[in-house]
């Protein structure tokens, strides 16, 4: 194995469990109490809980926030203002990239995970996030040892 090969997500889930669970627990839990908030209201009110909880992390803490607000957005809990003078809160979800480009950023030119998140103004975890919806392997570099430990014993 090589720090270019693929990941597949089948095998991520088994081994350390999808990304970002925490967060999609979390926003799944507390939709309906933050529904229709304040963009920062909401995420805020999420983001404070998970510490609150003490949950074990997967996604850093710079990064929930963005993973936060973009599943929030995806399921209409909260909702950006249509200019700048409406609101702060810009779409992350029009952020994102169709599955061709995400794939052609990551595999074929091969640019890193906080490179496309430098495209597309987001944190890296957001990429990441994406790149499951999508079916887009990651590489063997974009996980720490210990995970890649857990990945080479379901691939055994």
């Amino acid at each position: 194995m090589g720090k270019f090969d693929p990941v597949q997500w089948e095998t991520v889930e088994e081994a350390t469990g999808p990304p970002a669970d925490e967060v999609t627990t979390h926003v799944e839990r507390l939709q309906d109490e933050v529904y229709d908030a304040d963009p920062y209201e909401a995420v805020k009110t999420i983001h404070d809980a998970l510490y609150a909880e003490d949950v074990d992390r997967t996604v850093p803490s710079l990064g929930e926030p963005f993973v936060t607000a973009y599943l929030l957005e995806k399921e209409g809990i909260i909702t950006p203002g249509d200019d700048e003078a409406d609101g702060e809160y810009r779409s992350l979800v029009d952020r994102r990239p169709d599955r061709d480009r995400l794939e052609e950023l990551f595999w074929e030119r091969e640019r890193t995970l906080w490179w496309i998140g430098l495209l597309t103004g987001v944190h890296p975890s957001l990429v990441t996030y994406w790149c499951y919806e999508y079916d887009v392997p990651l590489m063997e570099r974009n996980f720490s040892e210990e995970s890649l430990e857990r990945i080479r014993a379901v691939r055994e």
